[in-house]
């Protein structure tokens, strides 16, 4: 499983929230997008200064999260058949109560077909 990129704007809420000047909303929400992979499929950046996905198609509650271990946190999230019929996938995110990211990764773009599922897992360490 590969690690997803922290977003700059969660590193400043968090230091906002330690300084007292600023509240830290919790890890609600999970974005699946089809703009993670450029025209040869290999992945794109994520960079760590973007705000959202390239291109966001789907947004959903987290389905699990989940403390792996003492200084990490994984968000599950699960496209259920149906609600991308023959889309492309390559990128996800987490987002926090608000719709803010807070971490985000692009792949290979991964092609749903009717009657599948497909989960991601986003690891943040911190």
């Amino acid at each position: 499983m590969s690690e997803a990129v922290t977003a700059d704007g969660f590193r400043r809420r968090v230091a906002a929230h330690m300084a007292g000047t600023g509240t830290l909303k919790p890890i609600a929400l999970v974005a699946f997008g089809d703009g993670g992979h450029n025209p040869d499929n290999t992945a794109k950046p994520a960079n760590s200064s973007a705000s959202g996905l390239y291109h966001e198609v789907l947004r959903k509650p987290v389905s699990a999260l989940i403390q792996e271990d003492l200084l990490s946190a994984t968000g599950k999230g699960v496209i259920e058949s149906g609600e991308i019929v023959a889309g492309v996938i390559s990128e996800a995110a987490l987002l926090d109560a608000d719709g803010n990211l807070v971490c985000w990764k692009t792949f290979a773009p991964k092609y749903l077909e009717s009657r599948e599922t497909y989960g991601v897992n986003l690891k943040m360490r911190f």
